[in-house]
């Protein structure tokens, strides 16, 4: 199953030229050939700028040695996008539109919420249940955005802002992708919803057969993180990860000799990859990346608690791949 529908529809415009739509892998801009918008000004690095999606909107986030201009600023660190923005690298303007489309009233994701004789389609991802008055499914009284509902690959996640919520009466962490199956309940203060099946729609499966697993992984190393591209059920899921949560992924899938991809990686082999000067990383830390990355996943579509699972009572990590996968990194 491919990605459901996203929230957030951002474009980088080329004056004259095409549109790139910005998808979960980001839009690369620089002077190598093989970049999506490539520059030929020979002051542009290689892999020059990354536009990419974030949970709330699009940002960009400069990689090369000199700094990306937005509408007119001068930036070398990663800056929020809006609407109408104008990006400028050496000999080449670039504009970026965003959009948040009117989502559908039909559950195309095939889950529902219940509460009392009342049901609300899940319609779209992410689903945003709170007080905002942009929010999807509006609950007065509460504060806005308070609840974050994900599908990724016909599985759906909960995301609590902080810590009132509950799934079946156990509590979730705020902050943490709590995976949810039909016939379960979701509290929430002094609400309830039941997750339901929408009508005529195919029930959907946490864990199928071989095809939900990545049967191959290309890694893309860039200056600031990397893009990381899983192929799951014969469809290429590509994703961008920055900095830590990229060290993180690559260390879990080129780890030292001692281990292959798909094996329990220990906490200390990680530290040392991902930290390799702040060897006393705590266990909290090292579970906060892992949440990061779980979330970086969900939103390009991929399954991110499923392929990133920590051993029992914790102290290290594997990622879930296919039996044979491979794993290539790009030169």
């Amino acid at each position: 199953m491919g990605m459901e529908p996203t929230r957030v529809r951002c474009m980088v415009v080329v004056p004259d030229g095409p549109s790139r739509r910005v998808g979960p892998a980001g839009v690369l801009i620089g002077r190598q050939r093989d970049c999506d918008i490539v520059a030929t000004d020979p002051a542009v690095s290689r892999r020059h700028a990354l536009v990419r999606l974030t949970g709330d909107g699009a940002e960009v986030v400069p990689l090369g040695k000199t700094p990306v201009e937005v509408n007119g600023e001068p930036t070398t660190n990663a800056r929020p996008l809006r609407n109408g923005d104008e990006l400028r690298v050496p000999g080449l303007v670039l504009g970026v539109t965003i959009e948040v489309p009117r989502p559908s009233t039909t559950p195309i994701t095939g889950f529902v919420l219940q509460r009392g004789g009342s049901s609300f389609g899940i319609t779209h991802s992410p689903f945003v249940i709170g007080g905002g008055t942009s929010d999807d499914l509006i609950v007065k009284k509460w504060p806005a955005s308070s609840l974050l509902l994900h599908i990724a690959q016909g599985a759906l996640y909960v995301e609590p802002r902080d810590g009132d919520a509950a799934r079946n009466g156990e509590p979730i962490e705020a902050g943490a992708l709590e995976p949810l199956a039909y016939g379960d309940r979701l509290g929430y203060r002094d609400e309830t919803f039941v997750i339901a099946q929408a009508q005529g729609s195919i029930a959907t499966t946490a864990v199928g057969g071989k095809g939900d697993l990545p049967t191959r992984v290309q890694i893309e190393i860039l200056p600031r993180g990397g893009r990381v591209v899983f192929t799951i059920g014969g469809r290429e899921h590509p994703v961008y990860l920055a900095d830590r949560r990229f060290d993180l992924m690559f260390a879990l899938l080129r780890p030292p000799t001692e281990y292959k991809a798909g094996e329990l990686i220990p906490d200390d082999t990680i530290r040392t990859i991902v930290w390799p000067r702040k060897p006393a990383v705590s266990r909290p830390e090292i579970n906060m990346l892992i949440s990061r990355c779980r979330r970086d996943l969900v939103d390009a579509g991929i399954a991110g608690p499923r392929l990133i699972a920590r051993a029992p009572g914790g102290g290290a990590t594997r990622v879930v791949l296919a039996p044979d996968a491979e794993v290539e990194v790009l030169s």
